[in-house]
């Protein structure tokens, strides 16, 4: 794993809190760790492009076929830099996907 891959220790998290709760066991502080890992890793993500993208103006949220409900109503939208931090669409809390929340940001030119 490379240094500050906050996406894929948010991963990890999410197999750990899977493992726990296929144990019968309370997942909650993993699901709770691999939310924030990925969410550090989406407001990292969103920081860069606005500084390293001068003709980027926003993100675009993508999301996967196989995604959940929640996540699919996110599909297409789009936020300022400023509003996708402020609100963190991503990732999705209530996600119901096994793996969680796989949704991405794409960049939005103007």
């Amino acid at each position: 794993m490379k240094s500050n891959d906050f996406y894929g220790l948010g991963v990890i998290y999410q197999e750990m809190a899977n493992f726990l709760n296929n144990e019968g066991k309370d997942s909650k502080e993993m699901l709770n760790k691999a939310h924030e890992m990925k969410l550090t890793h989406h407001r990292n993500y969103i920081k860069n492009l606005r500084y390293d993208s001068p003709i980027c103006v926003g993100v675009e949220v993508r999301c996967t076929d196989d995604s959940c409900r929640s996540c699919k109503s996110l599909q297409g939208k789009v936020f300022d830099f400023d509003k996708a931090i402020e609100t963190n669409p991503l990732p999705v809390r209530n996600c119901s996907h096994e793996y969680g929340c796989r949704c991405v940001y794409l960049p939005v030119a103007n």
